[in-house]
């Protein structure tokens, strides 16, 4: 080993400057330090005396911080002093390293340090799967471990608070968060939900100038009794949310309008002439031109080879079109039904069985193969088979109402727009739920007592419903939408609470309350 080498671990490792480092060997995939204490004398931790006897000496081996994507074990060498109190509880103690070791402890205090943020930020599977990476192995269960024994911190001095409730236990029991809105960090947790723990807490902190909350009534309730002149502010998450379930319901009331006019049928056009109808055209214009010629019905019929049957009906006949007609048109058990195929298939059906059947319950008594070669005629003038256009989702119509426009593609506000066009209940709830979104996203709260008398004169009772119950809150909805406040850090905290929860302890979920929505 070089000289220069315990310095570099110094620079490195400076916890180990205490120490001395006698030796660096590599083994495996762990690089293990041996070092030992030289200090002369150690602290007594239950009473404070300092001793210089040495009762005797061990090996402490401390996981540490990875350097180099490698695993770092110290085996440390250190003693046992003799307490010389008399009366001190302790007869033998282990001397501590500063900023290295601690009671007990069978990592160093930076390895420690760092866990527990792993098991604070990320909780249990998700710190031990970022450990995994920091070559610091560790389970889950022993990251959940660092966390239960930190000291609960002291609750600050919070001006401004967020509020929310979720679910220890699925649809059973129910506790409170309270955040910071500052720092954005939880403060306490309440065991429950109801509007006099939550009172109760606020008489103890009398610091609170401002509180953030859902549309629940419980925090409501206990903030205007334990401090009835502190302003409330609504969350304009919930506000939308709440918003876009009155549209749905006025939408999906007229949900008969979401289905897009049909084009109308184009007229049919003539179809193209087949080959047996061209064969028909050049065999008359031929035995017509050996007419013209002088020739008798007997020599045309020798020299094209023909049934002089055949010959007459073409010698006799003055137009070709009666010829077509006879040769190719005829009548067919089909022709009082092709009205009906043809309406059938331009609405897409081109199935020929079942169009059989359908017809057949109409008095067609032929069969399928008919049904079949008339529909594909059909295709053949008229292209393809083109569906009905599907129904507008309700869904997507709530979506670009109440979403950003900038968002919205071109075709959902085309669509949106054709709605409007055709249905004028659509159209009002579409310019309400916009304007009050505008005023949302803007924070023009000035702008609420207009429109919720816009919102009772449309006549549409589901916004009718959603404004009086705004109206109910209507200090802390015209905060909402007035001041920059909102219940996001809240929410975010929430969700991370369910996370951790159900990533770390499976058994036991957390859920937000329904009851805030």
């Amino acid at each position: 080993m070089g000289d220069h080498v315990p310095d570099l671990l110094k620079v490195l490792l400076p916890h180990l400057s205490r120490v001395v480092v006698d030796s660096v060997v590599r083994l495996g995939g762990t690089v293990r330090i041996a070092a030992r204490c030289t200090l002369p004398n150690a602290p007594c931790p239950a009473c404070g005396t300092v001793s210089e006897r040495v009762h005797s000496r061990y090996v402490r081996r401390l996981a540490d911080t990875a350097v180099g994507a490698q695993a770092i074990a110290i085996d440390l060498l250190v003693r046992r002093f003799a307490c010389g109190n008399t009366v001190c509880t302790k007869r033998t103690f282990a001397e501590q390293v500063d900023r290295l070791t601690f009671r007990y402890g069978r990592r160093t205090v930076t390895l420690q340090r760092l866990l527990e943020r792993l098991a604070l930020d990320l909780g249990g599977q998700a710190g031990s799967r970022m450990a995994e990476h920091l070559a610091v192995p560790i389970s889950a269960s022993t990251l959940l471990r660092q966390i239960h024994r930190l000291e609960v911190p002291g609750v600050p001095a919070v001006e401004v608070l967020g509020v929310d409730e979720f679910a220890f236990r699925r649809g059973r029991t129910f506790g409170t968060i309270l955040i910071d809105m500052h720092t954005r960090r939880p403060v306490d947790v309440l065991p429950d939900h109801t509007s006099d723990t939550f009172a109760a807490w606020l008489r103890e902190h009398p610091h609170v100038k401002l509180i953030c909350r859902d549309r629940g009534g419980s925090f409501a309730d206990g903030a205007q009794r334990a401090l009835p002149g502190v302003p409330q502010v609504a969350d304009r998450w919930h506000l939308l949310d709440n918003l876009a379930t009155a549209v749905e319901r006025a939408v999906r009331r007229h949900r008969g309008c979401l289905r897009p006019l049909q084009p109308p049928v184009p007229d049919s056009e003539p179809a193209p002439e087949t080959s047996a109808q061209q064969r028909v055209r050049d065999r008359w214009a031929e035995i017509r031109a050996l007419r013209e010629r002088g020739l008798q019905i007997q020599t045309i019929s020798a020299r094209l080879g023909l049934d002089r049957k055949t010959v007459r009906r073409y010698y006799h006949a003055a137009q070709v079109d009666s010829l077509l007609h006879i040769r190719i048109g005829g009548s067919s058990v089909l022709d009082p039904y092709k009205t009906y195929l043809t309406a059938r298939w331009e609405e897409g059906c081109d199935n020929a069985e079942n169009l059989r059947e359908e017809i057949h319950a109409r008095g067609y008594r032929g069969g399928r193969k008919t049904v079949r070669r008339f529909l594909n005629s059909l295709a053949e003038r008229r292209g393809p088979v083109r569906g009905p256009q599907p129904p507008l989702k309700v869904g997507d119509v709530v979506r670009c109402i109440v979403g950003r426009p900038e968002n919205q593609s071109e075709t959902a506000r085309q669509n949106l727009k054709d709605l409007c066009d055709r249905c004028e209940h659509t159209q009002q709830v579409s310019r309400l739920a916009r304007d009050f979104t505008a005023m949302l996203r803007r924070r023009e709260g000035h702008r609420l007592t207009d429109w919720l008398t816009r919102a009772d004169d449309s006549q549409i009772k589901e916004l009718q419903t959603f404004a009086n119950g705004l109206r109910k809150d209507l200090a802390a909805v015209t905060a909402g939408l007035t001041l920059h406040w909102n219940s996001g850090p809240v929410e975010g905290n929430v969700t991370r609470i369910i996370m951790w929860n159900q990533k770390s302890q499976p058994g036991a979920l957390f859920q937000e309350s329904p009851s805030c929505y």
